[in-house]
């Protein structure tokens, strides 16, 4: 009797896995001006080598190269595209919880979990002095995603866990807070708050899973050079939110499992070519573009 019940559970999970992944495929595309992503069929993948298998971060650095870095090691890379190798490794920091990078005009910022953010600049061999910015988070708030609004000169930090800081009490939230980049001063409130209710009625109004896309918790943060849409992808609930630039949600795609195993890194380049980097889980970490 007990091995039948197992069978049936077993049938019953699958039936159920196989019923929330099989989405149309246009719940897997969207279009920003002229060109459509679909996050089902990327355009190209590069497997990593073995120590960026926790590839945890990526900004776009030049034509052919991405900057990105890993959760574990204090090492900032940038990866030739083309020859498919690390083509530089510098060390800015000690071993830590490394979540998100970002390059602005030659300099890059990496992001801490706990809210610091350290920042340098690239140079032609090598890397500048190593400087750092504190921020009124913590450890609590898990900070993983950051991205560069061109338009306010604000670097935007989103929160995987608890939305709040000591002075901001918010519940069932993700919030996202902003350096100016300008004095390199941290804003105490929030400039964005995705609430859990919106969240929610979005879900059933893309007609999608609650049951598989609730929690969201935020991995990676990127802006669309474009229309300077924020995009922000979750691990945990395997799903990409798009905000407007007055801080609505615009849309929600989902994140085929098969396809993303572990997403946390993030970038467009100029011309709005889309990269997503995941971690391998036991495999090489990727990246791939759409």
């Amino acid at each position: 009797m007990a091995g039948a019940f197992l069978i049936i559970g077993l049938v019953s999970m699958y039936l159920y896995n196989t019923y929330i992944w099989n989405y149309e495929d246009s719940k897997f595309q969207f279009q920003i001006e002229n060109k459509v992503y679909n996050l089902k069929n990327p355009s190209q993948r590069w497997d990593m080598p073995k120590e960026l298998k926790e590839i945890s971060g990526l900004s776009f650095y030049n034509k052919n190269k991405l900057a990105c870095i890993q959760d574990e090691e204090g090492y900032f890379y940038i990866y030739d595209l083309n020859k498919k190798e690390i083509f530089s490794k510098d060390q800015f920091g000690k071993k830590g919880d490394y979540e998100a990078v970002e390059i602005i005009s030659g300099r890059a910022y990496v992001l801490e979990s706990k809210g610091d953010i350290y920042y340098f600049d690239v140079k032609r061999k090598g890397i500048g002095e190593v400087k750092k910015i504190k921020t009124d988070l913590s450890g609590k708030n898990d900070a993983e995603g950051l991205g560069y609004a061109k338009q306010d000169k604000e670097l935007l930090i989103a929160c995987k866990e608890d939305p709040g800081t000591k002075k901001i009490d918010l519940e069932k939230s993700r919030s996202i807070y902003v350096v100016e980049l300008e004095g390199m001063k941290f804003k105490k409130n929030p400039k964005y708050i995705i609430d859990g209710k919106s969240y929610s009625k979005m879900l059933e109004k893309k007609e999608l899973s609650k049951k598989k896309h609730i929690p969201f918790k935020p991995s990676g943060l990127a802006i669309h050079p474009k229309n300077n849409y924020v995009f922000i992808i979750s691990t945990v609930g395997k799903m990409m939110v798009i905000l407007n630039p007055a801080g609505d949600i615009e849309e929600l795609i989902p994140l085929d499992p098969e396809i993303f195993w572990q997403p946390e890194g993030i970038c467009f380049s100029p011309d709005g070519d889309l990269y997503i980097s995941s971690e391998g889980k036991g495999k090489k970490g990727y990246i791939l573009q759409f």
